[in-house]
């Protein structure tokens, strides 16, 4: 890594942040500079004494512009590419500091996981995309493109949840979460907002055209916005045929650290076997994740990821769409392992929970 550069040099004072940032001062107003590049590390030196920047003006200058700089990486630093984290992850696998690299594999597996924060909310009167079915399109893949429930696309283009969908087939998508409901002889807003969970302070932000939302008259159209609508259960499959579980989920010693921790996943003693995808979905993650050795993560509808660890191979790539039942990898003995076998975890609203739940084993 870029920080041997600076090795064997106690008599110089030396700033290092998290591996990402290296600072050293020769002496002076000579400073000597490190961090990763995109292959090779960059390395540079800033002569704050030389005469060029004597005058006092220009020294500012280059004095804040370097100091800019450095304050830029170390607060991107908990934002890091994952190319340049799992970099990291591998110098400390390299150096022996097992228990840092299970500490960082976590606090990575954690960034990668979290929900992204959600756009700024939007009001008014709702809009609707038209869109027109590419070829392999499926409901649940343009659902997560566009951040918006099967479901709703479902009522929203009159179509049923599991209806196959055909090349040109046009689509009405609305432009956040929501339902439009017509409503019937009857019906109460309050009644309605009830059933499918909506908050009637929500319904008069995102229906400003309406004038008083306790007089809806029968055949009136109001947009419903996050509404819930009850769909059938999603199927899940397993992720490796055969195999016995080795290893549960829960609280259990930790094999090579010794110490009682919570293992968020399944074990499933395989070794070189086709693994495949739980659930439709989007790959956010394929590579080295530390002490999950070569990992892959997707996420699902509903606010699902599930996560397949010390693979051998990847055969998927971030932002492709997969399939249930697809293959994604080849089960291996990559990172802290005790031997070959495939760690899967169902991750739901960011928190690991018993994969048990939803697949049978």
């Amino acid at each position: 890594m870029h920080q041997r550069r600076f090795k064997n040099k106690s008599s110089r004072r030396i700033f290092n942040y998290q591996g990402r940032f290296s600072l050293m001062h020769l002496g002076g107003g000579t400073f000597l500079y490190s961090f990763p590049g995109r292959k090779y590390p960059i390395v540079g030196k800033i002569e704050l004494g030389r005469k060029k920047f004597r005058n006092r003006g220009l020294g500012a200058v280059a004095f804040s512009t370097f100091f800019f700089m450095m304050i830029t990486l170390m607060s991107g630093s908990g934002t890091a590419d994952p190319i340049t984290q799992s970099n990291e992850l591998k110098r400390l696998e390299a150096e022996g500091r097992f228990e840092e690299l299970e500490q960082a594999s976590d606090e990575l597996k954690d960034r990668l996981v979290k929900t992204e924060e959600e756009e700024t909310r939007k009001s008014g009167k709702v809009k609707f995309i038209k869109y027109k079915v590419r070829s392999g399109d499926t409901l649940s893949q343009i659902a997560l493109r566009h951040r918006v429930p099967a479901s709703m696309i479902a009522v929203a283009s009159d179509i049923k949840i599991h209806s196959t969908l055909s090349t040109g087939q046009e689509l009405t998508i609305p432009d956040r979460p929501g339902l439009v409901y017509k409503f019937k002889k009857g019906d109460t807003l309050a009644a309605v907002a009830q059933h499918y969970s909506v908050k009637i302070e929500d319904v008069m932000i995102d229906n400003p055209e309406v004038a008083d939302l306790d007089l809806v008259e029968p055949g009136q159209s109001l947009f419903l916005p996050n509404a819930k609508i009850p769909a059938p259960p999603v199927i899940w499959m397993r992720p490796v045929v055969g195999g016995r579980i080795t290893s549960r989920y829960g609280y259990r010693r930790h094999p090579i650290l010794g110490r009682r921790h919570l293992h968020t996943g399944i074990d499933i003693g395989v070794a070189y076997r086709r693994v495949r995808a739980a659930r439709d979905g989007q790959v956010m993650f394929a590579g080295y994740l530390g002490s999950y050795g070569k990992a892959v993560i997707i996420r699902h509808e509903g606010g699902f990821k599930t996560l397949y660890a010390h693979l051998s191979r990847t055969h998927v790539k971030p932002g492709q769409f997969v399939k249930a039942g697809s293959r994604i990898a080849t089960s291996g003995n990559t990172g802290r392992s005790t031997g070959a076998h495939l760690h899967f975890e169902v991750i739901k609203n960011n928190r690991a929970v018993n994969p048990r739940r939803y697949v049978r084993f």
